[in-house]
């Protein structure tokens, strides 16, 4: 049935009905016939050529109702050779277990489908340029490797469709800018709109992100179908008991964080399968190596271990080899790793987006509730957790921030648009940027400015109004196709077995590691036997030690956003509202437990560090107070703005004080900046600060 021609397009089940015959009678043998929501909203669109945008939730279809009406729309057009489908993820994992589950469907519909990406051998890369697969699965980086080859481009001269996966793990960083110019090259190569579409679980201004994908100045349809899937998360603030002591004794670690060890464990116990997320691979590690000790049915999953590790541990996973895997935002993502029940956070997620992103991940089904518990650690943890709980509920996911008028990417896309057609007039090259919808606002002023620069570089060759390529201009190009902060890495081979079981970074290799020296990879104990001057590879035997070392990665931790930041600051001035009119910690900690849906007693800390101000007669730091104290020749000031706006304040107030010799050096969190001055800061001095740092001109 053509959608274009039906007047007004069916609902419910019959939408399935607009798709073609073969794909109607391998949906029958599937045994599926209830389109989900997602379905319902996305196909007609995706099959009437419009570009969309669908937002919903993890386990919901939305990557059949994408792909179900584009296979549709291949299978009733002629094949003109080449490739006609591009499906671009952010993960090269994602890679993989798109093929498996396309592959399926090409089987059966009479198509090709080939995944490329960096670690993709020589000859598939020369066989798929000889003979292209009608679908390529890709990653951002390839796509920019691939737009300049002659072959390639010839190849991709017919894409009618790409679908963008993941959206939200892109759009705040340079790669999404990057990926919108690389779009808007393609349709250079195309020399016709091809059909764009992106899905996404959980993005904050969908508006911007439709921009991102479809560009400047296309219509892109937001489809937003939220079925109705529950979400259930709960907070814990384990207290040691006296078996705990005794752990902590064994673990060699404090009674607090044997409790919470303990407490993990006992939930992963009661559960068939579960993932523990933590916020940063060192934390992976100290965690899973504790966890580990005491069950041989948990692993570590991080991005610094071996494609080959993860893989396995994957595979185990989904046996049901292994009950809980330690993890990091590796798997929030939908990497098929079978059937999760449940999952835990251990700490705070930082951010709405992460929280509901991984608890997503289990219950996997829409009639079934995806649950997550949050194990916190500290008063401002707990604190943080309820805030990002409750948005969680409200659904106030972070706003999604897109770079705007990068300079570097446009330096690096100038470059790629000659690699691309070797010369181009300047107003040409400036109405490609344009088009993307980063640069929508880009002046020509500022675009001579980086073109200027490139050609002091001697990068490209300028001649009046045209630009041209030298043969610099490709290194520099191919050199620089990653927006992902770099850190050279350093292989870490197991002797006895011969594996590459992760890497390491720069820094602990320069800093830390020697021959002898024992540290955590994958959750497990390994020594250190020899290190190679030339390649950099860590050679190591497994080991026993308690306090063996962690290695640091650059790129640790998720920014705690303003408005979680300025949700424990109001939750604070609630407390101490009910402290003032209560007076009894008990009383108000029931409260406030009652309007947030937690259990009183785990609020009972933190009602007592707030209650113990109060008795001090000391201010409490919240949404609408600003605090300042001096403490020797540190100066702490309490902001509940999140992290981006204190490193933003962090370097005006580095410059005010720096023209006044009264700071060495500063750090901050999203709560709070610690300042270190030269001397001991006097009263009087303290005193006059509000007015320094805070009454600034305009000029200033």
């Amino acid at each position: 049935m053509d959608p274009k021609n039906n007047g007004r397009f069916l609902l419910g089940k019959t939408v399935f009905s607009l798709l073609a015959r073969q794909i109607l009678s391998a949906l029958a043998d599937l045994g599926l016939s209830e389109p989900t929501e997602p379905q319902r909203k996305a196909i007609p669109l995706i099959l009437r050529g419009e570009n969309v945008l669908l937002i919903a939730p993890t386990g919901s279809g939305k990557t059949e109702a994408a792909l179900l009406p584009v296979f549709s729309n291949l299978l009733g057009s002629s094949k003109e050779g080449g490739i006609s489908i591009l499906y671009i993820t952010p993960l090269r994992a994602l890679n993989r277990d798109m093929l498996r589950r396309i592959s399926e469907w090409s089987n059966r519909l009479g198509f090709s489908v080939e995944v490329r990406h960096g670690d993709t051998a020589m000859k598939i890369r020369r066989r798929q340029a000889v003979k292209p697969p009608d679908m390529l699965i890709t990653t951002p980086e390839t796509l920019q490797a691939i737009l300049p080859g002659r072959l390639m481009r010839r190849n991709l001269s017919n894409v009618r469709f790409v679908i963008i996966d993941e959206v939200h793990e892109i759009a705040e960083s340079k790669r999404g800018v990057q990926l919108a110019v690389a779009l808007e090259r393609l349709r250079e190569v195309t020399e016709k709109d091809f059909q764009r579409i992106g899905l996404s679980a959980t993005i904050g201004s969908p508006e911007k992100a439709a921009g991102l994908i479809g560009g400047a100045n296309r219509s892109v349809k937001i489809v937003q179908a939220f079925p109705t899937k529950r979400y259930e998360y709960f907070i814990e603030y384990p207290s040691p008991s006296s078996e705990d002591y005794d752990l902590a004794a064994d673990l060699l670690t404090s009674p607090e964080a044997a409790a919470r060890i303990r407490r993990i464990l006992d939930l992963i116990k009661s559960h068939v399968s579960t993932l523990v997320f933590v916020n940063s691979r060192t934390n992976a590690e100290m965690l899973g190596h504790k966890l580990s000790s005491l069950s041989k049915e948990i692993a570590v999953h991080h991005g610094s271990l071996s494609k080959e590790e993860r893989h396995t541990i994957e595979d185990e996973f989904k046996e049901g080899l292994l009950k809980a895997l330690i993890c990091t935002s590796t798997l929030e993502l939908g990497i098929d790793i079978g059937n999760v029940d449940f999952t835990i956070q251990y700490l705070s997620p930082r951010q709405v987006s992460a929280l509901i992103q991984r608890v997503g991940r289990s219950g996997h089904r829409l009639d079934t509730a995806s649950k997550g518990v949050i194990i916190t650690a500290f008063p401002d943890d707990l604190l943080e957790a309820m805030a990002t709980v409750r948005r969680a509920y409200k659904n106030l996911v972070e706003p999604t921030r897109i770079h705007e008028n990068a300079l570097d990417v446009l330096a690096h896309q100038i470059a790629g648009i000659l690699m691309d057609k070797g010369k181009i007039s300047i107003d040409e090259a400036f109405n490609i940027m344009k088009r993307a919808y980063p640069y929508r606002n880009l002046s020509k002023e500022k675009m001579l400015e980086v073109v200027k620069y490139l050609n002091e570089l001697r990068l490209l060759w300028m001649d009046g109004e045209i630009l041209g390529r030298k043969k610099r201009t490709r290194r520099y190009y191919y050199e620089n196709l990653s927006m992902i902060p770099d850190e050279r890495r350093y292989p870490v081979i197991d002797i006895i077995s011969d594996r590459k079981i992760g890497t390491v970074g720069e820094e602990f290799i320069a800093l830390r590691a020697r021959i002898g020296l024992n540290f955590l990879c994958k959750g497990k104990v390994w020594r250190i036997v020899q290190i190679e001057d030339e390649t950099g590879r860590v050679y190591v035997i497994p080991s026993e030690d308690p306090l063996a070392a962690t290695p640091g990665w650059d790129g640790e931790m998720i920014p705690i956003s303003q408005a979680v930041a300025e949700e424990v600051g109001k939750i604070r001035h609630e407390i101490s509202e009910e402290i003032k009119l209560l007076g009894d910690v008990d009383a108000v900690a029931e409260k406030i437990a009652r309007e947030y849906s937690v259990d009183p007693k785990v609020l009972h800390e933190a009602v007592e560090e707030i209650s113990e101000h109060f008795k001090r007669k000391l201010p409490v730091p919240t949404d609408r107070l600003i605090l300042i104290e001096g403490y020797g020749k540190y100066l702490i000031i309490h902001l509940c703005f999140g992290e981006i706006v204190n490193v933003t304040l962090g370097c005006i107030f580095d410059a005010v004080l720096s023209d006044r010799e009264l700071i060495t050096g500063w750090w901050n969190d999203g709560y709070r900046m610690l300042i270190e001055m030269p001397r001991k800061i006097e009263k009087n001095e303290l005193e006059k600060l509000p007015f320094i740092l805070f009454n600034l001109s305009d000029e200033e």
